[in-house]
């Protein structure tokens, strides 16, 4: 109805500045004349023609035509990616966040991210922190963004990643408003623990699960500040309490059994909570022939062990044998220089992407001695991928992940001297058992945790939030639902 008011404009309307001819205006915003002007189709901004408009009106109506062929296109799922960056270059949460992108498109939908970084806040000052912290609870910056974005792209469906700090709970809000599904993967445990990492004095702590955080304030949990600590438990408080984790999201993505069973205890509802594993493409190629070196991947810093694989490797002694550190973080300069006359340990920094699986693949282990329970490293994972077997504790989500004894091996969490037994085993063991574990290894990433297997559960995980708000549905999904064939490109 627009369009054609707009179509009817004089020329004393448009002025000086009007387009005059029909090949003008089709140069300016794509109309054509209509075989039939009595008959409209279902693109009519396609089929008129509007005699004369002013070169602002043709942007208008540019804006408009691009709408209408939004809205019909069909070529799949329209998703609106959110997701707050916690640092640059590659890292596991921003690392599933590109491959998921990259995974959706390769299959025909739509992806488009609004994204923040943490980094904006470096060298803040106490104002901008302390706005910083109430936006934790309720961001009117991360409301406009995703609001405005939806009204850009009009998606199906919003996946976030990561809220925490910049965007806050109220993007949830923003989508429900405008009664698109939201879908949550927790990457985490932030919503059950202000670290993230249900950690405290080095060994696992679930005291803040299920119950008011007071022991989160007491101990300071987050960065060893009260006043952040705060903020982020007001955050996950205040939501539970008006039903926004409840009510506004349709359906949690949980990546381990193991990881659920917490996220249940903390609250959330366990029948939106799916779990689906990270995935990694397949690298197809494998290397048979390995360096003797063990690999660790990952932020330098005390909760992922690198102190304690440091101290467990210095007691080996293995001629001839490499461990190699991939990654930076806090602890990187101070270990570094501890260990500053070991010739058998190299640091190499943070590198591409590219490096680190190059280096994964043609090692003969990858060593994760996290303090934390972890939740999917992404280190595993490719590991798995390449066919080289894992050395991780034997606790939280990692050893549900790694099979002990079959397609890795497991260490006591937080064990100096049980990490150096297990990595004297799995560097003196024969060819042919380790060839075994590689081979093990391989098996577990094929049964699931391809691009294939992920994409269809990424899918079917998408089709029941989309069913949650059956009037969203076009009928182009109404049809995919109807036949069964979401996950299909």
């Amino acid at each position: 109805e627009f369009g054609y008011w707009c179509a009817t404009w004089k020329k004393s309307v448009a002025g000086k500045n009007a387009v005059q001819t029909r090949d003008e205006l089709e140069a300016i915003y794509g109309v054509g004349k209509s075989p039939n002007r009595t008959t409209m189709s279902h693109e009519p901004l396609r089929h008129i023609f509007v005699p004369v408009v002013s070169r602002t009106q043709a942007l208008w109506l540019r804006r408009l035509t691009s709408l209408v062929k939004l809205r019909e296109r069909d070529n799949g799922v329209r998703i609106l990616q959110v997701h707050n960056k916690y640092r640059p270059g590659w890292g596991g949460e921003e690392t599933v966040v590109e491959l998921e992108a990259q995974l959706l498109r390769a299959n025909g939908n739509e992806v488009e991210t609004v994204s923040l970084w943490t980094g904006e806040l470096q060298g803040a000052n106490v104002l901008k922190l302390i706005s910083a912290g109430l936006g934790t609870v309720w961001s009117f910056r991360g409301h406009r963004l995703v609001r405005e974005a939806i009204e850009r792209l009009r998606p199906d469906l919003v996946h976030v990643h990561n809220i925490f700090p910049l965007f806050s709970p109220s993007i949830y809000w923003a989508a429900n408003a405008a009664d698109i599904p939201v879908v949550q993967t927790l990457h985490n445990y932030r919503l059950a623990c202000a670290n993230a990492l249900l950690l405290r004095d080095d060994r696992p702590c679930e005291a803040c699960v299920g119950r008011f955080p007071w022991p989160a304030l007491l101990y300071r949990c987050h960065s060893s500040s009260f006043f952040r600590t705060l903020a982020v438990t007001s955050m996950n408080v205040i939501h539970r309490w008006v039903g926004t984790y409840r009510n506004k999201i349709q359906a949690y993505i949980a990546l381990t059994e193991f990881s659920k069973d917490i996220l249940i205890r903390a609250g959330l509802p366990s029948e939106k909570i799916f779990v689906k594993p990270n995935f990694t493409p397949d690298p197809g190629v494998l290397v048979a022939l390995r360096s003797r070196r063990v690999v660790f991947a990952g932020a330098i810093n005390r909760a992922k062990g690198v102190h304690l694989l440091l101290e467990a490797w210095s007691q080996l002694a293995l001629p001839g044998y490499k461990l190699v550190l991939l990654g930076d973080g806090p602890d990187r300069s101070m270990l570094q220089n501890r260990y500053a006359t070991d010739a058998s340990i190299e640091w190499l920094g943070s590198q591409p992407r590219d490096t680190v699986l190059e280096y994964i693949a043609t090692s003969q282990w990858v060593a994760l001695p996290s303090l934390a329970y972890e939740n999917f490293a992404m280190s595993v994972l490719e590991a798995f991928s390449l066919a080289t077997p894992v050395i991780v504790p034997s606790h939280g989500a990692l050893a549900t992940i790694v099979s002990n004894g079959r397609d890795g091996l497991h260490f006591s969490a937080g064990d100096v001297a049980s990490l150096s037994h297990t990595l004297r085993s799995a560097l003196s063991s024969s060819p042919s058992q380790w060839a075994a574990w590689s081979a093990a290894a391989r098996a577990r990433y094929l049964h699931n945790m391809t691009s294939t297997s992920n994409y269809r559960q990424l899918m079917g995980i998408y089709q029941g939030a989309m069913k949650s708000f059956p009037r969203r549905l076009s009928p182009r999904l109404e049809k995919r639902f109807v036949d069964g064939n979401l996950e299909e490109s």
